[in-house]
């Protein structure tokens, strides 16, 4: 490893175990050989000129076809980093598009725990124009994903495991053909309880011809454990930051000790205060976001709002996303549904009316803020109920204070 990488690793903070990293990292997308010439035209028209760290480490290994597992926060462009990969390997040929008959067999297989991120992703792949690809997910009607798979054969699958396995046991898709296979945010998927699905998926594609890659916000035992079993031995494993939950330092974090009511009143400062920019407000039951986007409902001083559950039909959620985006609403209520996925860059402040049961969710939930190197806020209120809670009480001061934040008097213990 020459010395310009390893100051590279040092200063973005990268660190390495498992095999070893032999490969110079992709330090600029318009000038690198590695590159082939559609993929550089169309990252100079979205304007993507420097990689982000994790896609500076990781698409060079992919392109070398190891096995990789790549560890980084929210916000920081790892789709990019796995979805730029498998249109080279596409277009140079490494992996073939053979003539289809009968069964759909996809040769990049993406799985991913929500909705939400698996078309994100798709959008991701579509805005390259290179390749067809299938968004396989539940919540919606299996007839226009068929049709579309049988339709076009897309190279490309992208989809939450229970809709895969679900169109595999239909006879919809094969995956024993998989040559390039992703799990993106594993970390949820596996607390989401899609083991069985994920290792069923897997079980059906021959290791022999598949390269894995696993990318994840946290890597901890069991994550570690569920996945060494998919990857080969010498697979390379990159951390962008501390191994440790750790939230984003671009992100201001404040805490606030209130009742019930407080809270009202507390956010209704806040939307006061940042009228025109975008806004999204977690609450922790479905119940609790219907009620607040009724007393917040459209329009009103703050600007146009919305609302996202698990019971908000799909259409609706993505209408709903698309007009966050655009700005055409700008303060978003909402459960953890959006927590992880939402990838939308210019969220100035996310508020946690309630306060997650576990200090992940947290950091997941105020990583909507702050993404690809802006500033953001976090406003959290806290009621009494926390300090019934003492080790989520100690690892929420924790995250706080280790990212430079200050934890008012009446929350210290």
């Amino acid at each position: 490893m020459d010395q310009i990488a390893k100051k590279y690793f040092q200063d973005n903070h990268v660190t390495f175990k498992g095999g070893d990293y032999n490969a110079k990292p992709l330090y600029d997308y318009m000038n690198d050989s590695r590159l082939c010439d559609d993929i550089v035209e169309k990252l100079k028209e979205f304007n993507y000129v420097k990689p982000t760290p994790i896609q500076a480490v990781s698409i060079p290994m992919i392109l070398e076809g190891k096995d990789f597992i790549g560890i980084s926060q929210t916000g920081s462009g790892k789709t990019l980093g796995f979805v730029l990969p498998a249109f080279i390997k596409l277009i140079s040929g490494q992996i073939s598009i053979d003539k289809q008959e009968g069964v759909c067999s996809p040769l990049v297989l993406i799985l991913s725990p929500t909705r939400e991120l698996a078309l994100q992703t798709k959008e991701v792949i579509d805005n390259f124009k290179l390749f067809p690809v299938a968004c396989c997910y539940g919540g919606a009607p299996r007839y226009d994903q068929i049709k579309f798979i049988k339709s076009r054969r897309p190279p490309f699958i992208v989809g939450t495991p229970g809709r895969i396995n679900d169109f595999i046991d239909s006879n919809i898709i094969c995956v024993s053909q998989v040559k390039y296979l992703v799990l993106d945010e594993a970390d949820r998927m596996f607390d989401m309880g899609f083991y069985p699905q994920i290792s069923g998926i897997i079980g059906q594609s021959s290791s022999n011809q598949r390269q894995t890659l696993l990318f994840s916000a946290t890597w901890e035992g069991k994550v570690e454990a569920f996945a060494s079993p998919f990857l080969k031995n010498d697979r390379v494993f990159a951390c962008i930051g501390r191994l440790d939950l750790k939230a984003n330092q671009d992100i201001k974090q404040r805490l606030f000790l209130v009742t019930e009511f407080q809270k009202k009143l507390l956010l209704r400062r806040i939307l006061t205060a940042y009228v025109g920019f975008k806004v999204i407000v977690f609450a922790n039951t479905k119940a609790k976001v219907n009620d607040l986007c009724r007393d917040y409902s459209s329009p009103n001083d703050f600007g146009w709002s919305g609302y996202i559950h698990g019971d908000v039909d799909q259409s609706r959620r993505s209408r709903i996303v698309k007009e966050f985006d655009s700005g055409t609403i700008t303060v978003l209520f909402a459960t953890d549904v959006a927590s992880r996925g939402l990838d939308i860059n210019d969220i100035s402040v996310v508020v946690n009316y309630d306060i997650p049961l576990d200090v992940e969710t947290y950091v997941h939930r105020i990583g909507r803020t702050a993404r690809y190197g802006r500033k953001g806020t976090a406003y959290s209120f806290v009621t009494n109920r926390l300090f019934g809670s003492p080790h989520i009480h100690k690892q929420l001061l924790k995250v706080v204070r280790e990212s430079d934040n200050e934890i008012p008097d009446n929350l210290k213990i």
